[in-house]
């Protein structure tokens, strides 16, 4: 994290850089720092504006001057100028949490879903878990991956509702389950309609730490040791990778499927171990990733490192020496995953395989709070809990391509149909394993079990608003 360790560091010296964005704000002495206008406090919009204003990656969007009169909330600083393809900046006035967020430490009742419309000419929705957490509340409740909930405390999911229901912190949940028929043509169909239905006991959400490692596993098939890696989150904890990839070292894994259906990303530090892991023998010392700052700040740190834009593979063990790596990909998977598969690309063959394109979150983020500003704004909230989750970089490869602004789009399109992740009959494992057997698998994907994307739910508000939110979903 070099680069993230030169901008704090610096901080202070980089004043330079947001010295010409002045504002109208008029110190009349009604609050502890200075930042008040006809009795409004405007300490925060002042820190929204002067962090984007130096580390924005479009920070010729932000105007040199700005009434903040003019701005209700801090939330509005950022919309005033905010980039029109920036779908991941953000304010935020719970720094504390969201930062223990990025660890995999958040309230939950275990459940992580996407919602779909009921069907096509419905305005019911349903809520499909992608996982349930092992030893978690729900887990205990018997819910499962694939398992469609209609209703929430007795009432059914609908467009208007399905955000407060699901939000509550006490839930008891109705669902049915994805039941196959085989059909008068000897075609095995899905269905979930006709199914029976459940209601659990209630589930309450509680504080969890989530290990980003889900599954490691082996499968022996026609003489290939397959390695199976379902990896949540790129939090800090570097050695839960290297404590997986040693084991799939130790099995002397042939090939590795590497699923990031659920990764929405994380830190650059653990991506760059992940990918000096996978990357083949040779490599070390070779760019990973190049990243590209604001022109300013780019000046800025090219003095403190001639290599400031670079990130390179380093050397590691355990190492897997792959020629071919399998990823599993969703609508969910952003950021740091979209960002190993791209840094990966030009030094071996990675295979996508997924129902929908990858998120397509395409800059790098910093979370910076305002710990300089001391005292409380109008409705009690400390400053320091307000911060800016500010895109400071866009990323490229060492080809400099970024070609993921829309997410990466699968090389096989193959429906997923909610069996266990980590069971070789789910289908996008499945895919994955008759291509390193030798057998064909179709590029076409099955028709579709519910009706038009929605939402997705389940990990925090920062996570879902700033990189997963699918808004360019593509389904096949």
């Amino acid at each position: 994290m070099k680069k993230i360790f030169y901008l704090m560091l610096s901080a202070a010296f980089l004043s330079f850089a947001s010295c010409n964005k002045e504002d109208d704000v008029k110190d009349q002495g009604g609050s502890g720092n200075g930042h008040e206008i006809d009795g409004k406090d405007y300490t925060v919009h002042n820190f929204v504006f002067q962090t984007f204003g130096t580390y924005y990656y479009w920070a010729d969007n932000v105007p040199n001057r700005m009434n903040f009169e003019n701005c209700d909330t801090p939330y509005d600083v950022l919309e005033s100028f905010r980039e029109k393809t920036d779908r991941f900046s953000a304010v935020v006035n719970n720094y504390s949490e969201v930062e223990k967020s990025f660890d995999n430490d958040y309230k939950t009742d275990g459940t992580n879903y996407d919602l779909f419309l009921a069907d096509e000419n419905s305005s019911n929705i349903v809520a499909v878990l992608n996982y349930v957490y092992d030893n978690s509340p729900a887990s205990k409740a018997g819910l499962k991956r694939g398992d469609v909930i209609t209703a929430v405390n007795g009432q059914t999911l609908t467009k208007s509702n399905y955000s407060t229901l699901l939000n509550e912190n006490v839930c008891t949940y109705t669902y049915k389950k994805v039941s196959s028929y085989t059909d008068d043509e000897g075609k095995v169909r899905l269905d979930w309609k006709d199914s029976e239905e459940f209601t659990t006991e209630p589930v309450t959400k509680t504080d969890m730490k989530i290990d980003p490692v889900l599954q490691v596993k082996t499968f022996n098939v026609d003489g290939k040791i397959i390695g199976y890696f379902l990896y949540d989150s790129f939090t800090q904890d570097t050695k839960t990778i290297m404590d997986a990839v040693e084991k799939l070292q130790a099995a002397q894994v042939t090939d590795l499927v590497l699923d990031l259906r659920l990764n929405g990303g994380g830190y650059v530090s653990t991506l760059d171990t992940l990918a000096s892991m996978l990357v083949p023998d040779g490599n070390e010392g070779k760019v990973f990733l190049r990243t590209e700052y604001n022109s300013l700040l780019a000046e800025y740190l090219k003095r403190e490192d001639p290599d400031y834009d670079k990130e390179y593979f380093v050397p590691i063990s355990p190492k897997l020496n792959l020629s071919t790596l399998y990823v599993l990909i969703s609508g969910s998977t952003a950021s740091a995953s979209e960002e190993l598969i791209s840094g990966l690309s030009p030094y071996l063959k990675v295979v996508l395989i997924g129902e929908e394109n990858s998120y397509g979150k395409f800059t790098s983020n910093i979370l910076v709070n305002d710990d300089e500003d001391k005292g409380s704004d109008e409705d009690g909230t400390p400053y320091s809990e307000w911060a800016a989750y500010v895109s400071i970089a866009c990323c490229k490869n060492a080809n400099n391509e970024m070609k993921f602004a829309d997410g990466f789009e699968p090389d096989y399109y193959v429906r997923d149909v909610y069996y266990e992740l980590g069971d070789t009959e789910e289908p996008l494992l499945n895919a994955a394993v008759s291509m390193i057997t030798g057998k064909t698998v179709s590029k076409k994907a099955a028709a579709p079990l519910f009706g038009k994307f929605v939402d997705v739910f389940g990990k925090p508000e920062i996570t879902r608003a700033a990189m997963i939110c699918k808004p360019n979903y593509k389904k096949r």
